[in-house]
């Protein structure tokens, strides 16, 4: 690897070396690589993942009002010499609901990796990515640095001092209650941030590792930027477009494992709940495509912890649709925002003590003629010894706020479970 840098010529902006290794553990290799920048990703099968660490190149702002200069910005650095190459990151939920805890997130932010691994089923390549005229003696000084080592090494204390709810029952009631008196709103997602203070500081990658055990099924994904990391198993699909086809999916109306799915079915709120989102995608679906369809009824989706109604959709894009309009288009659903979609913002602002960051946004890559951007749920923010975990539940007419409560708590129980 060391020769294959030396006899690098800057030739193009961009440059990536691949070369195939024998598979390793990823969230070990993370685990003990020493940059401040690390992400990881791997679909619902846990068949295809990336792990990264630095940043060759970073695109980032406070602001996402013009989502058509972030991914231009994207694309400039795409191009069919490098096909594998992709672009990692996400937006925030609302930009104009950030606070301190998101400041190295921000409202975007999207990483070439300087180092990559890239796993296909049992195949796996690592990378190096370059940008313009670098400093190859500082890269190979970096690349001698990184290791491998087994995770079994770790030591992990998940000793628990205090565990704290923003909103507390009292003031979740309260907020219920408002929306259900409200007269501009058929329904508002709220959510609710539950963190945990530690006695010592959780490592994050093992704590990835034990929630992949407790969620099959799922996206799961990590982003480490400085001091902070937002992990999580999502399992909802905003969107995955590739060259002109697009899919996507409507995920809302739950119940817990231990309730026969057949009631979920039965439940007139969760029918309600999970039809606006249906309608929501579909008028999108209507604006964006030459065609497209979805599932005549709800399928369930069972999890490790629910069971959840789902109706997919596929299409084919019009020609001058690109992914800004798409995400400007979709993001967010009324699975996490609500509907109308300005009204339940503008109310979550009021309600929500707490900023959402990247919770319940879009989080992907970006790649030369395709991207896939799943919903950053069933979520959690390491910074230090604090874990604060986000979810939330949808309230319609129908809603009783102890239910939604319990709703939100059988959500985050998977991080219960690998903490306790």
């Amino acid at each position: 690897m060391a020769g294959l840098i030396a006899g690098y010529q800057p030739s193009n902006l961009v440059q990536r070396i691949e070369i195939k290794i024998k598979p390793v553990d990823m969230l070990a290799w993370l685990s003990f690589q020493q940059d401040d920048v690390k992400i990881y990703g791997a679909n619902q099968s846990d068949t295809v993942s990336i792990a990264g660490i630095g940043e060759a190149m970073c695109i980032s702002g406070q602001s996402a009002k013009d989502l058509k200069v972030v991914f231009k910005k994207l694309r400039s650095f795409l191009s069919p010499q490098h096909p594998y190459m992709q672009w990692y990151g996400g937006f925030c939920f609302d930009d104009r609901h950030l606070d301190a805890d998101w400041k190295e997130f921000g409202a975007y932010r999207f990483v070439l990796p300087r180092f990559e691994l890239a796993a296909q089923d049992d195949k796996m390549i690592f990378c190096c990515n370059l940008i313009g005229k670098e400093n190859i003696p500082a890269i190979l000084k970096q690349l001698k640095t990184i290791k491998f080592k087994n995770i079994s090494s770790l030591n992990v204390d998940w000793t628990i001092i205090r565990r704290s709810d923003d909103p507390g029952p009292s003031a979740w009631q309260k907020n219920v209650i408002k929306i259900l008196s409200s007269t501009s709103v058929k329904k508002v997602v709220l959510a609710r941030k539950t963190s945990f203070d530690f006695k010592a500081a959780p490592e994050p990658w093992t704590m990835l590792r034990q929630l992949k055990k407790v969620t099959p099924n799922s996206y799961h994904f990590a982003f480490q930027f400085k001091d902070s990391v937002f992990l999580g198993a999502s399992p909802e699909r905003l969107y995955r477009r590739y060259q002109r086809v697009i899919e996507s999916e409507a995920l809302a109306g739950t119940m817990p494992k231990s309730k026969d799915p057949k009631t979920l079915r039965g439940s007139s709120k969760n029918q309600y709940e999970h039809a606006l989102v249906v309608d929501a995608i579909d008028k999108s679906f209507k604006e964006f495509c030459i065609a497209h369809k979805h599932d005549k009824s709800p399928g369930i989706l069972t999890l490790a912890n629910g069971h959840h109604l789902i109706t997919k959709f596929q299409g084919k894009l019009k020609d001058s649709v690109s992914d800004e309009d798409i995400l400007q288009s979709l993001h967010p659903t009324p699975a996490l925002g609500g509907t109308p979609k300005k009204g339940a913002l503008n109310m979550i602002r009021k309600l929500e003590g707490f900023s959402r960051g990247w919770y319940g946004a879009p989080l992907g890559y970006v790649g030369l003629d395709w991207a896939e951007f799943v919903v950053g749920i069933r979520s959690g923010l390491v910074q230090g010894k604090k874990l604060s975990v986000f979810a939330g539940a949808g309230i319609v007419q129908g809603s009783e706020p102890q239910a939604e409560w319990d709703e939100v708590e059988n959500k985050i129980s998977n991080f219960i479970k690998i903490i306790r």
